[in-house]
């Protein structure tokens, strides 16, 4: 509970540094907007698509594991903007905070993990593709069984790289120096493109 305390300071410092600020605001606003119909036409999930205004979020609109129970907000935008995509960004960091702390309060006393639980699971022919809500967006995980202890096949549906995948439309017509700008709004991590 402590550490919250320190990341609620942290979220309204980075607040008060880059959203009062004349020229953060100045070079971000206008920069690279985004219509809600292109973004869903570009596959973009999470804040990127938040930030055009739609309140999509995996966790309330198709709710599971501890979500149904804990309260917390959608925050979205208005232009698909960089500086959207970064408001939005900055909202959700609070609102993640707010759940962790739901969290802490609801954790049970005592052992909670099944001391029974097998360590190899053996899974029947089976196929199934679950996604849940990240950071980033949209992790999606296709995954086929053939009997045994491992997959037969498995496919990984990243957010940054689907994100990434709308740069090469989001960077038309602006000069050079804001494709570093707009690439950063899409905060992407290479890792998760090369997956």
């Amino acid at each position: 509970r402590e550490v919250l305390g320190h990341i609620f300071q942290g979220i309204d410092d980075l607040d008060g540094l880059l959203t009062g600020n004349e020229i953060f605001v100045e070079r971000c606003r206008a920069l690279s907007p985004l219509t809600t119909e292109r973004a869903i036409n570009l596959g973009v999930t999470g804040p990127v698509l938040r930030s055009t205004g739609l309140a999509w979020d995996l966790r309330k609109a198709e709710p599971y594991s501890i979500y149904p129970q804990v309260k917390f907000d959608i925050p979205v935008g208005l232009r698909g903007d960089v500086f959207d995509r970064y408001m939005v960004r900055l909202a959700e960091m609070y609102q993640s905070a707010r759940i962790v702390e739901q969290c802490l309060e609801q954790i049970p006393g005592g052992h909670f993990l099944n001391p029974k639980l097998p360590r190899n699971l053996r899974i029947d022919d089976a196929e199934a593709y679950v996604r849940i809500e990240g950071t980033k967006g949209e992790y999606g995980v296709h995954a086929v069984a053939k009997g045994g202890n491992r997959p037969y096949r498995m496919k990984l549906r990243s957010p940054s790289f689907c994100n990434l995948s709308a740069l090469s439309e989001m960077v038309v017509g602006h000069y050079v120096a804001d494709a570093i700008i707009i690439l950063g709004s899409l905060d992407i991590v290479l890792g998760e493109v090369d997956k």
